[in-house]
C-alpha cells in the first residue's frame, strides 16, 4: 500500500481544496529547516514566501478570495521590507560557499597525492585577504567577516591534515553518524524520549521483536490484533508518511507545486 498523492485527484479540485493546498505550501515555507554552517534557512525560505506571493497574486487575478487577499497582503508588506537583510545574508553565505569550494580539495590517496595541505591553506589564506580587502559593508556584514576570521583562526591548525595523511577524514561527521545511529538504537530498545528524525518518522509503528519459534506462534500473536486497528493505524501511518512526501515536493519541486496550484485555481474558479 502507497500513499496517495496530494497532487492526483479523481474528481476536480474545488476553490476550498486549493485554499487548503496553499495555507500548506505557507506551512511548509515557514518550517524551513537548516544545517549550519552550510546550509541557511533563512535564504530558502525567503525565496519561498515570494514565490508564493506571485502565486497568490496570479490566483487573485482569476478570482478574489479573503483568504487568499489576506495573505498576499501580508506577504507584500512583509517580504519588501526584509528584502535588504536578506541580501546580506545572501553575501554572507557566498563568502562562506567560498570557504566550502576551497576547503572540497580532493583528499590524498595511495595513488593521487592531491594538492597537499599546504596548498590547500594558501588558497584560503588568499580567499580571506581578499575579504579583508571588501570595503562598504553594513555593520552586519563586517561583524559577520570578522567572527568568520576569528572561526577560521580557531580551527586552522587542524583544518590542513586531511590534505597530508592519507586516509585521514576532513571532520569527525561520520564518526559522529555512527554514534548517533547508536544511540538512536539504544533508545528504540529502551523506549527512552527525545528520538531523532528517523525514528520520529516511524517510531510509533516500529515492529517490536517477537520471540517465537514457528510461524503459527506468529500468527497467534498477530491475531491479538483487530484488522480494524491495523487498517486505522495503517492508515495514521500513510497520512504521516504523505506529510514528508509533501515536504520534500514541496523543497525539491516548488515551482510545479505553484504551477499545479494555479493550475487547480483555474479549474476550481470555473466551475463556480
Amino acid at each position: 500500500m502507497t500513499a496517495p498523492d496530494p497532487e492526483e485527484s479523481a474528481q476536480p479540485p474545488t476553490c476550498a481544496q486549493v485554499v487548503q493546498d496553499l495555507a500548506g505550501d505557507l506551512q511548509q515555507a515557514l518550517a524551513r529547516q537548516g544545517r549550519a554552517p552550510f546550509a541557511l534557512s533563512g535564504l530558502p525560505m525567503f525565496e519561498d514566501l515570494c514565490a508564493l506571493r506571485q502565486t497568490l497574486a496570479h490566483c487573485l487575478t482569476l478570482r478574489e478570495d479573503p483568504h487568499l487577499r489576506q495573505w498576499y497582503l501580508v506577504l507584500d508588506h512583509t517580504l519588501p521590507a526584509s528584502q535588504a537583510a536578506f541580501a546580506e545574508v545572501q553575501q554572507a553565505l557566498t563568502w562562506v560557499d567560498g570557504i566550502q569550494d576551497i576547503l572540497a580539495a580532493p583528499l590524498p590517496t595511495a595513488s593521487e597525492p592531491g594538492s597537499g595541505g599546504d596548498a590547500v591553506a594558501r588558497q584560503l589564506a588568499h580567499y580571506l585577504g581578499h575579504l579583508a580587502t571588501v570595503s562598504d559593508l553594513s555593520p552586519w556584514l563586517t561583524q559577520f567577516r570578522t567572527d568568520l576570521f576569528a572561526l577560521s583562526e580557531r580551527y586552522w591548525s587542524g583544518l590542513f591534515p586531511c590534505y597530508d595523511i592519507v586516509g585521514l577524514p576532513a571532520t569527525n561527521s561520520d564518526h559522529e553518524s555512527l554514534y548517533g545511529q547508536t544511540k538512536r538504537q539504544l533508545r528504540r530498545q529502551l523506549g527512552v524520549s527525545e528520538l531523532r528524525e528517523p525514528l520520529l518518522r516511524r517510531g510509533a509503528w516500529t515492529i517490536c521483536q517477537l520471540t517465537v519459534d514457528s510461524p503459527a506462534d506468529l500468527q497467534q500473536c498477530l491475531a491479538q490484533v483487530s484488522w480494524d486497528d491495523y487498517a486505522a493505524e495503517r492508515a495514521r501511518y500513510e497520512r504521516r508518511q504523505a506529510q514528508f512526501q509533501r515536504r520534500y515536493r514541496w523543497r525539491h519541486h516548488r515551482n510545479a507545486v505553484l504551477q499545479q496550484r494555479v493550475a487547480d485555481w483555474t479549474v476550481a474558479v470555473s466551475g463556480c
